[in-house]
Order: C-alpha cells, then sequence, then structure tokens
C-alpha cells in the first residue's frame, strides 16, 4: 500500500525519487513514514478514512490549515502539501523535526505556547469550548452511563460550580498540547500533531500541558510546583493568567472526566491501558481538588 501511495504521490509531483521510507510512531488514526530522497526528508502522515470525533477530533484539513499558517512561526513544522484525496486516506506532508520527546525546559516551552498564542492565523477553525458551564456539559457527556460507576462518582463529587467568565480572546488553540506532541532538539523546540485545532481559550492549552494525568500518560512524572511557576512566569501573558486559575478546574474535570471514560471503556480490551487511564484519572482528580 506504501509504495502504491508514494508512486501516487510522485505523480502529483508531491516528493521525487524515494532513497528511504521508514515508519515512524503514529496514533490510532493514523500511520506515519519518514521520506528521505536527495533534497527531501518528509513526514507523511496518512489519515484513516474513518476518523473518531469526542474530545481530540482527528480533524486532517485543519492541521493541514494549522501548519500551513503557522509556517515562520517556529511553532510547528514546515507544511509542504495536503492530498485530500490520496488513495487509502487523506496524506499531509511536512518536513520531517529531528530530536525527541519532551523530557524538561520550562521557559523555552512556555515561550512555545505563547508563540503560538500569539500566531496571527486566519482560519477557519472549529470554535471551542471557553466558558464553565458548556465545559461542564461536555465533561458529563464524555462520562455518561461511567457516572453511577466507583470512579465517576468520586469525580462527580468534585465537581466544579456553575459560573460565568469574561469571554477569553480566542487564539489557536493545539488542544491536544502534552509533551508527547513537543519535540525539542538542542535549542530548537516545536509542537507536533495539530490534528484537533480550534479558535478558543489559552488556557485550554496550558491546563493540557500542566495536567499532572497528560504527564503520566507519556511516561513522566507531574510537574512540581517550581517547574510549574516557572512555566508560568515565562509564559508571562498577565491577560491569560489571570484568566487560568477561574477556567482550570473547569478543563481540568472536563480532562479527568475523558480517563475516567478511557479507564472503564479499555477494561477487558487493554488492561494496560486501562490501568494508565486509572492512574491518570486518580492524578487528575487530586490535581482538581487542589485548585478548587
Amino acid at each position: 500500500m506504501l509504495a502504491t501511495l508514494i508512486t501516487w504521490l510522485q505523480k502529483q509531483g508531491a516528493c521525487g525519487q524515494i532513497e528511504s521510507a521508514k515508519p515512524l510512531t503514529g496514533g490510532y488514526w493514523n500511520t506515519v513514514y519518514r521520506l528521505q530522497g536527495e533534497a527531501f526528508d518528509l513526514v507523511l502522515k496518512q489519515f484513516a478514512d474513518s476518523a473518531p470525533g469526542g474530545l481530540f477530533p482527528v480533524l486532517p484539513a485543519a492541521e493541514a490549515r494549522a501548519l500551513e499558517q503557522l509556517q515562520g512561526t517556529s511553532v510547528a513544522p514546515l507544511y509542504h502539501s495536503y492530498w485530500p484525496q490520496a488513495p487509502g486516506g487523506a496524506v499531509l506532508l511536512y518536513e520531517f523535526v529531528p530530536g525527541h520527546m519532551w523530557q524538561g525546559g520550562m521557559v523555552a516551552t512556555a515561550k512555545l505556547f505563547k508563540r503560538l498564542h500569539s500566531a496571527p492565523v486566519a482560519g477557519p477553525f472549529r470554535q471551542l469550548t471557553t466558558q464553565p458551564v458548556p465545559l461542564l456539559q461536555q465533561a458529563d457527556d464524555i462520562l455518561g452511563g461511567y457516572l453511577v460507576q466507583a470512579l465517576g462518582q468520586h469525580l462527580a463529587g468534585l465537581r466544579p460550580l456553575d459560573r460565568q467568565l469574561d469571554v477569553a480572546d480566542p487564539v489557536l488553540v493545539h488542544t491536544d498540547s502534552g509533551p508527547g506532541n513537543i519535540i525539542q532538539s538542542g535549542q530548537q523546540i516545536t509542537f507536533i500533531d495539530f490534528q484537533c485545532p480550534g479558535l478558543g481559550d489559552a488556557c485550554e492549552d496550558l491546563v493540557c500541558f500542566l495536567s499532572p494525568g497528560i504527564h503520566h500518560l507519556y511516561g513522566l512524572p507531574p510537574l512540581s510546583c517550581a517547574q510549574e511557576q516557572t512555566y508560568l512566569q515565562a509564559y508571562g501573558d498577565t491577560q491569560v493568567l489571570a484568566r487560568l486559575p477561574h477556567i482550570r478546574p473547569y478543563y481540568s474535570y472536563r480532562l479527568a472526566a475523558y480517563f475516567v471514560m478511557r479507564y472503564y471503556s479499555q477494561q477487558g480490551l487493554d488492561n494496560d491501558v486501562a490501568q494508565a487511564y486509572l492512574k491518570a484519572a486518580q492524578l487528575e482528580m487530586v490535581a482538581l481538588e487542589s485548585c478548587l
């Protein structure tokens, strides 16, 4: 199938003679290869025809649009091309980013987030939920029938109170901005996997990155208080930071609901994954208690 796809892309003028095609780690809903030739080093990302929705939807056209509009910002990989009608599913090509998954460096990371949230993008992108009541409703929808289970009941006891906040200035939000989607190489630091971007509240990305549950899912310990403070100080946007403590419990509650749902839905299918999500939910609920 890969050979057929490469031949098709070559006929479209997307790439030249391939010297090496190596699989990379991808998600559940895409396959990823590194294509190298004499004058190029590209990532080929092919999306499944039937991609999920939910909290982290797979939106191929939106990812392509985000990369295209973020060129020149040092936020994302350099966009190459997008082929929505490729054989086997939509294909996105972008320049390969060498390096490794995020392991630390709070100041550089905060500046990466600030560059993203300051980027002048035109869209169109989906509109994200930014107010407490709709965030709670989303969490309830995610929990669904799992609300009656022990872990769901525990989380429901931590449900923040309904309230209304001022409207946040809309910015481009990655939404899946945990350490697994940040690549470091020396002094360079870059986001990858913009497959569920939207226009919304910068705090959503901050809460995702600060989430102890998200860090656990990537095999990392929770951030210390000192690391978090360094990150927030380096981010430096006073308006966003003033809003963060008020909206953070709602984004954290929704993340915890997602972890609970994944824990129960993976039981009997992949118990290792289920246990990872159980620990993530427990860590997130501890963090949620501390910010209520």
